[in-house]
């Protein structure tokens, strides 16, 4: 595990009687402040992506090696299977080879590298209030609070670790359950560089954070990597924030994610601003419900891959709204709708579409997003490969101008989306 350098003087761990431990800094810092870097304390490549990336550096890779034993994980490289094999691969080849065809479900997996992690951590003897954590079983776990469902899912998840791993070896279910409660509550999602989950994953340090609507900082990741950065300027004493959530989404819709999954309400002041301003007849009007309806039909066209049934439902959504239309033409649904149109013109190769949807959307992310967050910034780095490619350089130019100022806040310089794709494509425009 690594931490970016002076960042233990960056951020100190505080407690409180309302949020529990928290992060806070130690001095005033400007925009774009990498704060930390962390690897996983366990982390394991969603059996989805199984194939396409690494599953020990998390690098996509078109040629990856297949571990001769198990023949399920693979590798880019000689030196990542030694290292995966040092890491957790020794033992869960063995359960990979004695339990196939079957293949455990990503939380198992993930489960299991904690499991076997902690037998080998020495006990700790921390002060949990002003120390950074070492071991899972120091995290918060609200396993008391669990829902009915996600009972369930322990249950089934019981069944299947009982198949995984030594009885000698598996916790009683009394501890499990707070271990499975404290990794739903910490755990990542672990990104590509353009913010798909390919991954997930605990960060011990990382997990000291605190949400907020309206964050400070932002958690990016290059490969497995994590890296904190601030997003505003922040002043000695302040609490480090990110969100949990897509702050696209309207209030009540964070608000409901984050009792589920987290167990608390936010108080941000873009809740209760949002909350305030909401009228009685939100969510209600007759334009609001055709959408919300034509989003439920393009999820079913997308199931069976009809995409021209998905462009076609769209459709009437892929232009500048009327101004006496009651949706806003920043509309969360409205956003989404395009940003799913925009892929599927992408993947058609419907390459002046796609461009059509970007552009609308861009307003939108702008308004939902702030000046820095990653998604604004792959949005117009997206924006600007696709214009470049339509060879309208000025437009691509003033996207890539764009996307660089927000990425170097979000990502920094040293990112490898920065030191590459970026670059590049700015340097193609000029």
């Amino acid at each position: 595990m690594i931490m970016a350098e002076s960042a233990m003087e960056s951020v100190r761990v505080v407690k409180s009687a309302t949020c529990g431990r928290s992060l806070v800094f130690t001095s005033k810092f400007a925009a774009g402040k990498c704060l930390l870097e962390e690897l996983p304390y366990a982390y394991v490549l969603c059996n989805k992506k199984r194939g396409l990336f690494c599953d020990f550096c998390l690098k996509q890779c078109s040629t990856l090696l297949r571990c001769s034993s198990c023949k399920y994980v693979r590798y880019c490289s000689r030196p990542c299977q030694k290292g995966d094999w040092k890491r957790c691969h020794k033992q869960d080849c063995k359960t990979l080879k004695r339990i196939h065809p079957r293949v455990p479900p990503d939380l198992a997996q993930l489960l299991a590298q904690i499991i076997r992690k902690q037998r080998q951590s020495p006990p700790c003897t921390q002060d949990d209030e002003d120390c950074f954590p070492t071991t899972v079983d120091q995290l918060e776990s609200h396993h008391e609070k669990l829902s009915d469902a996600r009972k369930d899912h322990f249950e089934s998840l019981w069944f299947v670790l009982q198949q995984c791993i030594e009885e000698d070896v598996l916790p009683q279910p009394s501890s499990l359950v707070k271990m499975f409660g404290a990794t739903i509550c910490n755990s990542f999602s672990i990104c590509d560089n353009d913010l798909n989950g390919i991954a997930v994953g605990i960060y011990l340090r990382a997990s000291m954070l605190n949400h907020s609507c309206y964050p400070n900082c932002v958690v990016v990741f290059d490969e497995r990597k994590l890296q904190l950065r601030t997003v505003r300027d922040v002043k000695e004493g302040d609490v480090c924030t990110i969100s949990y959530v897509d702050v696209i989404n309207p209030a009540k819709e964070r608000q409901t994610e984050l009792e589920e999954r987290y167990h608390f309400s936010c108080n941000c002041v873009k809740c209760i601003d949002e909350i305030n301003e909401l009228e009685p007849d939100d969510g209600l009007g007759e334009e609001f419900r055709g959408l919300k309806k034509s989003l439920e039909q393009i999820q079913d066209a997308e199931k069976s891959q009809d995409w021209t049934k998905v462009l076609e439902l769209c459709k009437p959504y892929l232009k500048p709204m009327d101004p006496s239309s009651s949706l806003q033409a920043d509309h969360h649904l409205l956003v989404k709708l395009r940003d799913r149109a925009f892929d599927i013109c992408v993947d058609t190769q419907s390459w002046e579409k796609a461009a059509q949807m970007g552009q609308l959307n861009t307003d939108p992310y702008r308004y939902h997003y702030g000046p820095y967050h990653p998604s604004l910034g792959i949005h117009l780095l997206k924006m600007g490969k696709l214009l470049l490619y339509l060879e309208r350089l000025q437009d691509a130019r003033e996207y890539l101008t764009e996307a660089e100022s927000v990425l170097e806040v979000t990502h920094g310089p040293q990112h490898s989306l920065m030191l590459t794709l970026v670059q590049e494509l700015i340097s193609s425009c000029r």
